[in-house]
């Protein structure tokens, strides 16, 4: 079993490449925004199969779920801050 998630550990690194590569040289913020909410899931995957390969998975399972929950309460800040919602009060003015 341990061979399946070594394979799939390597599976998701050679995906990630082409998010990088993304990251790296597409300009625009909304391009970047989606490579780095690409890149933070990968890296839960990451921490998900390290913990499985390394038979320490109870650990790396709350690491993987805190970066996975700092990850999105991070994009639902900077997407209400760029939708423009977090200069308006709760009336409209």
């Amino acid at each position: 079993m341990q061979i399946f998630f070594e394979l799939c550990l390597l599976a998701t690194i050679l995906l990630s490449i082409p998010i990088l590569v993304m990251l790296l040289k597409k300009g625009g913020f909304y391009n970047h925004f989606a490579a780095i909410l690409a890149v933070s899931t990968n890296v839960t995957l990451f921490l998900l199969l390290i913990g499985f390969i390394d038979s320490r998975h109870d650990m790396y399972v709350d690491i993987a779920l805190s970066f996975a929950v700092l990850g999105f309460v991070s994009s639902v800040i900077v997407a209400k801050f760029m939708s423009g919602g977090g200069d308006k009060d709760d009336d409209g003015n």
